[in-house]
Parts: structure tokens; sequence; C-alpha cells
């Protein structure tokens, strides 16, 4: 007869290592996600238990802001999950930094133009589901993860091969 059986809890409770000064705002900036904003997700995620963590992991590292923000963006990502969209973030809350030539958006593209397929998000399967992040400005596209203006990419040959511009330039010099 094979017996098993749990040994008891020993640890400490959990509670969040806060200082007296910091609770109280920390508790404040975390319990935006019960303010009207992400109103429209509480009856089916309740934002209790992402306060607690939030308050804990901003206890636990001295009131980072990034903490708040990580908690917020998964609270938004399990609303997200059960078909709630909500947009959070702004210029003073949690902005999320963008390259330069280039804006955050909440809902972009998965398969954004690239100077290789410049046609990509126009050609992609359009699905409702898009991602925050940042978006080349107009008459701009990826290229190597930065926004160069479109003028700037190269070509493709018949047999769709892609040949950036600097490519182009040394090849045309190499053949003179």
């Amino acid at each position: 007869v094979l017996s098993c059986s749990c040994l008891p809890d020993s640890r400490k409770d959990d509670a969040p290592p806060c200082t007296a000064e910091n609770k109280e705002v920390i508790e404040r900036q975390c319990n935006v996600l019960k303010s009207d904003k992400f109103k429209v997700c509480h009856s089916l995620v309740n934002p209790d238990d992402f306060i607690d963590i939030c308050i804990y992991d901003m206890c636990q590292y001295d009131g980072m802001k990034s903490a708040l923000c990580d908690i917020v963006q998964v609270y938004v990502d399990t609303c997200k999950n059960h078909g709630i969209t909500i947009k959070w973030r702004n210029s003073t809350f949690c902005p999320l930094p963008c390259p330069s030539r280039s804006h955050y958006k909440d809902c972009v593209s998965a398969c954004p133009s690239t100077c290789s397929d410049i046609f990509a998000s126009s050609l992609c399967e359009k699905t409702e589901d898009c991602i925050e992040g940042c978006e080349c400005d107009d008459n701009y596209v990826l290229s190597n993860g930065k926004c160069v203006p479109l003028s700037s990419c190269g070509c493709r040959d018949d047999d769709n091969n892609y040949y950036s511009v600097s490519s182009l330039w040394s090849k045309s010099l190499t053949s003179k």
C-alpha cells in the first residue's frame, strides 16, 4: 500500500515587502486596474489577484514602474483572451518606446511592410487579431529592424531575389 502525505507549509506569510512610506503610493498605483478604463473586463477577469501581484512586485522592486506596466499588460492580455480589447497605454502611462521614424499604435499589423515586401501588411491574412506595437511613419518601411525611407529600399529581380540599394550600388561599381 502506497501512502502519500503533504508536508505542512512552513513558509512565512508572503506579505509584500513594502516600507510604510511607499505602500500607500504603490497600492494607489496598482488600483488603476479598478478604474473605469479596465471596468469593461471586470466581470470576466477579476482584477484583485492582479492588484495583489502588482503590489507585491512593486514593493519587491522599490516602486519600479515597469513592474506596474508588466502586470497591467498581463491583465490586458488576459482580457484580450476573453475577447475584450482595452486601449490603455498613452504618452504618460506605461508608454511603449518606439524607434525613430515610428510611432505607437494599440493595433498594428502582425506583418508590417518591409523593404523586401512593401505590400506585406496589405497582403497579410486579414484577421481581427492585431498586436500593439510600433508602426513606421508614412513613407517609411522596416529594413533590418529600423524604419527607413521607402525611397532607400532596393528592388527585386525576375527571380524574386531582393537587392538592397547598397548591394546594387556596389554591383554597379564592380561591373564597370
